[in-house]
């Protein structure tokens, strides 16, 4: 892997603070290398609503480490289907 986990969970948390909103945040549980590719970081965060609630399932960041670039579970598999 090029890129440190740091990096990673940076690149990841840049990504989803780009579309800020005042009705949920992001909290971030965990970064590790993808099970699905080890071409990926995987970043995991928690949807929490502004009332402290805990959405229902994780939102799944995958960091691309040679393009150091986050994207979405669909973003990815778009990616590669176009490989």
């Amino acid at each position: 892997m090029k890129l440190t986990r740091e990096k990673a969970q940076q690149i990841a948390i840049d990504f989803v603070n780009k579309d800020r909103s005042n009705h949920f945040y992001l909290a971030l549980t965990n970064v590790e290398v993808s099970r699905i590719s080890h071409k990926y970081w995987s970043a995991t965060f928690e949807v929490i609503t502004s009332e402290g609630h805990v959405m229902e399932g994780p939102l799944l960041i995958l960091v691309d480490d040679d393009l150091e670039k986050a994207m979405t579970l669909d973003e990815a598999i778009e990616a590669h289907l176009l490989e």
